[in-house]
């Protein structure tokens, strides 16, 4: 396990199998801008995919996906592990991604 700091943020860049995963110690506030997947059994006629976005705490990012949590407790702690714990994830395959906007810290909310 390797140690790096990106944009300030401490990660945890774990390789397994020539595969690379980061793992986010202290999750970034950001915006995935993604493309969803349409699918019909009628008569439409060339239906369009339409372009989303989703506001939530990076968790993980890596080669396949990205991973946002929608919801911080920063009043619960987690009985073993003295970390703020997040809920209600969202993964996106990485080809639906268009965008990833990270937030400024400046404009987080307050606790």
């Amino acid at each position: 396990m390797t140690v790096v700091f990106v944009t300030g943020v401490v990660t945890k860049v774990l390789t397994t199998n020539q595969r690379t995963q980061t793992i986010i110690m202290e999750p970034e506030l950001v915006i995935v801008e993604w493309r969803d997947i349409v699918a019909t059994a009628g008569w439409e006629q060339e239906p369009t995919c339409p372009t989303l976005f989703t506001v939530g705490w990076l968790i993980r990012e890596d080669k396949d996906s990205i991973a946002i949590a929608s919801t911080k407790d920063p009043a619960d702690s987690m009985e073993s592990q003295d970390q703020t714990p997040y809920y209600g994830f969202h993964v996106f395959p990485f080809g639906a991604v268009v965008r990833l906007r990270r937030i400024s810290e400046g404009l987080y909310p307050s606790a």
